[in-house]
């Protein structure tokens, strides 16, 4: 009997589990929907995976993907052997005019961007701002409110220009620019002074944004008039401004030009580098990362924002390419550091940043699709369940003509906009 047990143990074993589970040859009980939830079977699309696309239905029940079928399906999708992709994210923008928020989210929904992160804005803009990001068709969006920098320091000259706007809007720059626009700060002191009136913020802000500014330079810069708007803050507070942010539960973001602010950035403890170092002067040498810089990126887990497009002229980004950014990319990717796709541009979103990447021969089409409509969303919001088409991920998605992995100018053929299971109707 004990020899018959010991040929025949994994026979045994085996029929158990089945007996016990109902695994073996048997269906996977499927999702039994309430009634009040809609029920959509999307077939006939070929659905990214992450590598590849691959020929499937799925189920959108609520606002939730399922790949197996429910047991109730209330209407049927013909994708047509449309490309599926999780939409798109935009990681560096700014809210500049809350008054145009319709058009500036429609805008982003139209080229299949669904997530936005404003590097740094007003709470009074995002306050206004609020109803239109409620709607359902509208972008996500997260805000670092003001950011911080040094008095006189960048970005003051550029939220400066808003004083010539007539009425309340210009009214408001000028009276209300610190605190209720740019925190300037000189020394600890003026941290705790500002630090309560930032996290008491109307929505309160979502990350934290320090701007450095040839930090390499900054003590002579910041007694030098002529170099208002040519610096940011002292990068001896930024360990200050991460601790008192880590300890509130936000992240910091860094604004950097050169790389001695990359790797001032790092030493301070910033979670996030929203720039790749780099600047129209002739000389490159100040805006090169080394190799170390992506060694000390990679052991920070730091994730860094391209917004190579952000000069706004395509000639000379694509110099800059030549002469900086490549050298920059090459290292961070060598060292496998986060890239986000970001843009920048006031009246643009990372369609054209995404183009630029392409134009660099730096990335394939499979990395510039995952960096845009995987790492980037889930960098953004960690804790949500998408940048996938998967089981139990929110049900948003866009559906493409053509493959991007063929041509990553495919991403501009959409088809179709689902978010959390509505389809977006787009004027």
């Amino acid at each position: 009997m004990r020899q018959f047990y010991e040929r025949h143990r994994l026979r045994i074993v085996v029929v158990t589990m089945c007996a016990a589970s109902s695994a073996c040859g048997q269906p996977r009980p499927t999702f039994d929907p309430p009634p009040a939830m809609r029920v959509v079977e999307y077939r006939n699309g070929q659905w990214f995976d992450g590598a590849q696309f691959v020929r499937r239905p799925m189920y959108v029940a609520g606002e939730v993907f399922h790949e197996r079928r429910p047991s109730r399906v209330d209407s049927v999708v013909d994708l047509a052997g449309g490309y599926v992709v999780p939409p798109f994210a935009d990681a560096h923008q700014h809210l500049y005019d809350p008054n145009r928020i319709s058009s500036w989210s429609a805008a982003f929904i139209r080229d299949g961007i669904y997530y936005v992160k404003d590097q740094s804005s007003a709470p009074l803009a995002r306050r206004v701002a609020e109803r239109a990001l409620a709607a359902p068709g509208s972008i996500d969006l997260l805000s670092a409110n003001q950011g911080w920098t040094s008095p006189g320091g960048h970005p003051v000259e550029v939220v400066r220009r808003g004083e010539q706007i007539p009425g309340p809007v210009g009214a408001y720059v000028r009276d209300s620019l610190d605190p209720g626009i740019v925190m300037q700060v000189d020394t600890k002191e003026d941290i705790d002074r500002r630090w309560t009136y930032f996290l008491a913020g109307r929505p309160r802000p979502d990350f934290v944004k320090v701007f450095l500014f040839w930090s390499e330079d900054y003590a002579r810069r910041r007694v030098d008039p002529r170099a208002e708007g040519n610096r940011g803050i002292d990068p001896a507070l930024v360990p200050d401004l991460v601790s008192r942010a880590h300890a509130a539960g936000l992240q910091v973001s860094a604004h950097v030009y050169t790389a001695a602010d990359f790797r001032n950035a790092l030493s301070g403890g910033v979670d996030q580098i929203a720039h790749l170092p780099g600047g129209r002067a002739s000389d490159p040498t100040p805006f090169l990362l080394a190799d170390s810089d992506g060694v000390n990126a990679a052991a920070r887990r730091v994730s860094v924002v391209t917004t190579i497009t952000q000069h706004g002229d395509s000639a000379v980004t694509d110099r800059l390419i030549r002469e900086q950014y490549t050298n920059n990319i090459r290292v961070l990717k060598a060292h496998g550091v986060p890239l986000l796709i970001g843009s920048d541009l006031a009246e643009g979103t990372a369609v054209t940043e995404v183009a630029a990447l392409a134009r660099s021969g730096l990335f394939t089409n499979l990395e510039l699709l995952t960096m845009w409509s995987v790492t980037t969303p889930q960098a953004l919001f960690p804790r949500r369940k998408i940048g996938r088409l998967a089981d139990g991920y929110e049900a948003s998605f866009i559906v493409l003509r053509e493959s991007p992995l063929a041509d990553i100018r495919a991403t501009r053929t959409i088809l179709t906009r689902v978010k959390r299971g509505t389809v977006l109707q787009i004027r």
